[in-house]
């Protein structure tokens, strides 16, 4: 049986994830999905409304900053120790421990790990046509960034979950359950707003 993926036609073009340039050290990860594949999950059918562009952990991210003008995807962050400065479009936040934040495609933004305290942080740049409406389901919006959510297990835990799909590589299945996992993160997060 042929591989959906294999079948897919590769002449749309679709957002590649915008992640930062910052040398990833031994205790962390980041795991960017290649271009051929983005394209295949933005039409199988079992991914397509929603998927993910690239996800990692950075653990006590020194020197960690972006800056971004033209942001084309969603970048979903959560923040389990430290500290970092973030501002969007003129903004700003400080972003803590305990902390959600979204970065919606479309908003300029920049961010900066504090030299003396820097962030760890959970997060995933992601696409497709439901991004939006995931956005608005967790509670974001152009007034609300930043989600004080504190300390969540089953949040740390869906995390985990995306990542752990590194271990299938790029295979049909362990793609959609990527997507998949993507969405269950987005869906439980309200569940831990209404908890805190």
């Amino acid at each position: 049986m042929m591989d959906y993926f294999s079948m897919t036609s590769h002449q749309s073009t679709k957002p590649s994830a915008q992640t930062s340039q910052w040398p990833v050290p031994a205790d962390s990860v980041r795991y960017v999905v290649p271009e051929p594949i983005v394209r295949q999950l933005a039409h199988h059918p079992l991914t397509r409304e929603l998927y993910p562009l690239a996800f990692g952990h950075y653990r006590r991210a020194a020197g960690h900053h972006m800056h971004r003008e033209h942001h084309r995807d969603n970048l979903l962050i959560y923040c389990t120790d430290g500290k970092a400065f973030l501002n969007v479009a003129g903004e700003p936040y400080t972003v803590t421990a305990g902390d959600l934040l979204l970065l919606p495609a479309g908003a300029s933004h920049r961010y900066t790990a504090d030299p003396d305290n820097p962030w760890t942080i959970h997060w995933v740049h992601y696409t497709g046509p439901l991004a939006a409406e995931f956005g608005d389901y967790m509670g974001f919006d152009d007034n609300t960034r930043v989600l004080h959510l504190g300390r969540q297990p089953r949040l740390l835990v869906d995390f985990n979950g995306l990542l752990s799909v590194r271990q299938t590589g790029f295979r049909t299945k362990g793609l959609i359950h990527a997507s998949n996992r993507l969405r269950q993160l987005l869906s439980a997060v309200p569940m831990n707003v209404d908890e805190t």
